[in-house]
């Protein structure tokens, strides 16, 4: 019971010192189009406004956004709660409750650590990470801040949402299925995400960051888990297959090291990480359980003089196959460019290549800002690669995309 009590009395003491703040406002509208470039078929119409909201007062505060939009290709308002959560900063401690969106990891691109949060996949051209609700704690151990250790306890799971529309890609049922039923995890305490992460600042060469995590949780998408017959009474079928998430168990380290060569580049930055994904399946022996993978990848990153930044990134990916099959292994290399012409043009790139199969993805963009806080958008998008190729799939989806945003 005095637990129960003071804890009432941190909620209600946090909630009045936060009614006696001013808030701040930010916000940001959007409003893109996009074009097919196969068929000048419209692929996107779309009309967002995020409105952010934060409360400061000295040992306490609460961020919250508010999402609203509009998509007229399917006729879809949107209304919804982006990161909505307080924080206490105690001595040494910081606490945090409500949804949000925590990022781990070194990588830009292809980060095999970053795996708190689900993402929306609904267009692969924007994988936005989901605010899902948690207690995250970041503790403190030294006044340098030289070193930090994270704890967050995700209780409710939530999926990744997956490709739709012209982006979906439809798999043939198994002969004798006529339904699909996904089964996701029951809302119980034993079925919560749990995470761990550390990280330390070592002085070498020009500073070196060092971390490590393991995070017990689920796969972000459905696997097949067996069959059932679709009435009881008739064993022999039809049949209802039955997906479900499976658990995993990922440890992990990464670093970042700053460094020079003399005479040749200075401020270089070499970034990498690595992963290890444990399943209840190691042998890959049984059909309906998920089998472990591993991941890494290094990423090289140079600011030219008076020219673009770029990071050039390479990602090696294994995943143990169902016996006797032969497992699969995949490359990526990725380079990024951006660079800053003036104060209002701004050139920036991405290209991604799997070596595995000969399919990528070449993104060239330009931003060009009209005014303070308005920025013109202009983008294409190209995939390139065979039929069912990790890339080539998408092929037919190339599209060109300009946009508008206003922010404040």
């Amino acid at each position: 019971m005095t637990m129960k009590r003071n804890l009432l009395f941190v909620l209600l003491a946090l909630m009045a010192s936060l009614a006696l703040a001013q808030p701040e406002l930010s916000g940001t509208f959007r409003t893109a189009f996009g074009l097919r470039t196969q068929d000048l078929a419209l692929s996107l119409d779309r009309t967002r406004f995020d409105l952010g909201i934060r409360y400061d007062q000295n040992d306490a505060a609460f961020t919250a956004e508010l999402r609203f939009g509009y998509d007229a290709l399917t006729h879809s308002p949107e209304f919804s709660l982006g990161e909505a959560y307080a924080t206490l900063f105690l001595p040494g401690v910081d606490l945090s409750a409500g949804r949000e969106i925590v990022s781990w990891g070194r990588l830009d691109l292809l980060s095999p650590l970053d795996v708190l949060n689900p993402r929306d996949l609904s267009s692969p051209l924007d994988q936005e990470k989901i605010p899902v609700s948690m207690l995250h704690a970041t503790i403190y151990p030294d006044v340098e801040g030289r070193y930090q250790v994270e704890a967050v306890w995700i209780p409710l799971f939530t999926p990744a949402k997956p490709p739709a529309g012209e982006w979906a890609q439809t798999r043939p049922l198994p002969p004798g299925v006529t339904q699909v039923r996904v089964q996701e995890p029951a809302a119980e305490l034993v079925n919560g995400t749990f995470g761990l992460r550390a990280t330390a600042s070592v002085e070498l060469l020009e500073g070196l960051d060092l971390g490590g995590e393991i995070v017990h949780g689920y796969f972000p998408f459905p696997s097949p888990q067996g069959v059932e017959p679709v009435d009881p009474a008739q064993p022999r079928g039809p049949f209802r297959l039955i997906l479900g998430y499976d658990r995993r168990t990922l440890v992990g380290a990464d670093f970042a090291l700053a460094f020079s060569i003399p005479g040749v580049a200075e401020g270089l930055m070499l970034r990498g990480e690595a992963a290890y994904a444990f399943t209840a399946d190691p042998g890959g022996t049984n059909p309906n359980e998920k089998n472990p993978y591993a991941a890494g990848g290094l990423a090289l990153e140079y600011a030219w003089t008076d020219g673009p930044t770029t990071i050039l990134a390479y990602n090696l990916r294994w995943e143990k196959a169902d016996s006797p099959a032969a497992d699969r292994w995949t490359q990526t290399l990725g380079l990024l460019a951006r660079y800053e012409r003036d104060e209002r043009l701004t050139l920036q790139g991405a290209w991604l290549h799997t070596l595995s199969d000969g399919s990528g993805l070449v993104r060239p963009q330009v931003e060009y800002a009209f005014a303070d806080g308005v920025t013109g958008i202009l983008s294409y998008a190209f995939f390139y690669g065979g039929d069912v190729t990790r890339f080539g799939i998408w092929r037919n989806n190339s599209q060109l995309r300009a946009g508008i945003e206003y922010s404040f």
